[in-house]
């Protein structure tokens, strides 16, 4: 990886050929053109949890349009993510008895795995 300054506060990073721009928020004397870095950890976690779930899902033959996730956090006075709340919207004929497998397997998210903050598992029935 690679990380290069451009105009202003942002930074425009080469990762194994893709290349990320973050810049920050204006209050921060960014121009708010791009995510802040804080912005995409917190994306990263949602984005791993969510390729955990379609694993999940294509291996049980599950529509991956009948689920979506968001991603709630907690922070103290400082802005420090104190809980991430992953939930999981799952539909009405999701089996019961297979709601602590799905759990567990977005647990082992390994962006989440790297994160101190407490995390939690949400199951949504919509």
């Amino acid at each position: 990886m690679k990380a290069q300054f451009a105009e202003n506060k942002k930074v425009s990073i080469e990762a194994d050929g893709f290349k990320i721009n973050v810049d920050l928020p204006k209050t921060m004397g960014g121009d708010n053109s791009a995510p802040d870095p804080f912005v995409m950890l917190k994306a990263s976690l949602l984005a791993c949890s969510s390729v955990h779930l379609l694993f999940f899902l294509e291996k049980a033959g599950l529509k991956k349009e009948d689920f979506h996730l968001e991603l709630d956090t907690v922070t103290d006075d400082n802005g420090d993510i104190k809980k991430a709340i992953i939930k999981v919207f799952i539909p009405e004929y999701f089996p019961q008895d297979k709601e602590s497998v799905l759990k567990g397997i977005i647990s082992n998210c390994k962006v989440g795995k790297h994160l101190k903050a407490e995390k939690a598992v949400e199951l949504i029935r919509k």
